[in-house]
């Protein structure tokens, strides 16, 4: 039989990200909401509304 104690976890993707608010994690391309807004993009958690990241939009038109 398997000893679950003996199993080792295997590390996320390297493309997942993790919410320093509440932990919650997922791929880059995954749940978590993103806003637009003037040219800047916001990429905050579906759980707890907290931000990520923020960078201009890949739709703006280049400086």
């Amino acid at each position: 039989m398997d000893d679950p104690s003996t199993r080792t976890a295997r590390p996320p993707p390297k493309n997942t990200l993790f919410c320093p608010e509440c932990g919650h994690a997922a791929p880059a391309d995954g749940d978590w909401v993103v806003r637009e807004r003037d040219g800047v993009e916001a990429l905050t958690c579906p759980d707890c509304g907290a931000t990520l990241t923020v960078r201009r939009s890949k739709l703006a038109a280049p400086a």
